[in-house]
């Protein structure tokens, strides 16, 4: 049996509101054809063409008149204005979407991650939809994760490898960038162009702390160059950890590149790393059987925002 295309669909979405408009008018073809604004010549045809597609009788005739409908007929028109109600209903819910999502949702996002990649998107979800109850958690990925697997959130902004099986979370790409050493412009590394890990043994250096993921990565990296930095201070505001770099001479610190892109300063210098940490932000959520309407609606939304 040969498929009907997009094209025959749509007419039998037409036919269907021929077929009802006829009903309606007692199977008077004329004033029909006056109320749809077509020709009568044209809606006979049409009665002609469907009856033969579909291989059905659905009126009944005398003398070359329509005067009623067949038993087919009958159930056909009471299935078709149901089915012509739900089509209209399904028309206009289709824009009307995010006036019916309501609900609560729980959204956690490292500060860092929140100023430098959500600082536009989560304020406009926010004010375009004032009808859910939005709570964001500002913790670092690594605590984040564990709250994630807990249920305590529903969806977290964490770091790329999330050191959790693809069998128990979705996970999303939203950025794709790498870690950088940020540092005064009077520091003596601001003489090199792009630095080595070797380049920061002995170097006085201020980082996150233990909840975040970013700690565990650089402590990973800093073992595997055999690179020992002194780490004098720890901490979990990068704009603390920034301004100390700005002002002190010897300390620099290490933070995700986009942060030079979004915030130029000519307080601070940004030097790229030789085989840098790859900084990725991915969007998670744990995998479920079926999601809220609430929880589908923020999913898709944040992932349209980003795209």
């Amino acid at each position: 049996m040969r498929q009907k295309n997009s094209q025959e669909a749509l007419m039998d979405i037409r036919h269907l509101r021929y077929f009802i408009s006829i009903v309606d008018n007692d199977f008077n073809l004329s004033r029909t054809s006056q109320n749809l604004y077509i020709s009568q010549p044209a809606l006979s045809m049409m009665i002609s063409d469907f009856e033969q597609r579909e291989a059905v009788q659905l009126f009944k005739r005398s003398k070359g008149k329509i005067i009623g409908l067949t038993y087919a007929g009958e159930n056909y028109y009471n299935d078709a204005k149901e089915l012509i109600q739900k089509y209209n209903e399904m028309n206009k819910n289709l824009h009307k979407v995010t006036k019916q999502i309501t609900g609560n949702v729980t959204i956690g996002i490292p500060p860092l991650v929140l100023s430098v990649v959500f600082s536009e998107i989560m304020p406009n979800l926010i004010l375009n939809n004032p009808d859910i109850n939005f709570t964001i958690k500002e913790q670092g990925a690594y605590v984040l994760r564990n709250e994630l697997l807990l249920g305590n959130i529903d969806f977290a902004a964490l770091l790329y490898p999330e050191h959790i099986s693809k069998n128990i979370i979705d996970s999303v790409e939203l950025v794709h960038s790498e870690l950088a050493v940020f540092l005064s412009p009077n520091h003596h590394l601001t003489q090199k162009e792009k630095l080595e890990w070797k380049d920061l043994h002995n170097e006085k250096l201020a980082i996150f702390d233990k909840t975040f993921f970013i700690y565990h990565q650089l402590t990973s990296a800093f073992e595997l160059h055999n690179v020992y930095p002194n780490v004098i201070l720890e901490s979990s505001s990068w704009d603390f950890l920034l301004n100390s770099a700005k002002i002190n001479k010897d300390l620099l610190t290490i933070l995700p590149l986009p942060i030079a892109e979004q915030y130029p300063s000519n307080d601070f210098v940004c030097r790229r790393i030789k085989d840098p940490i790859p900084w990725i932000v991915t969007l998670c959520r744990l995998k479920k059987n079926t999601y809220s309407s609430t929880e589908s609606y923020i999913f898709d939304s944040l992932l349209k925002g980003f795209s």
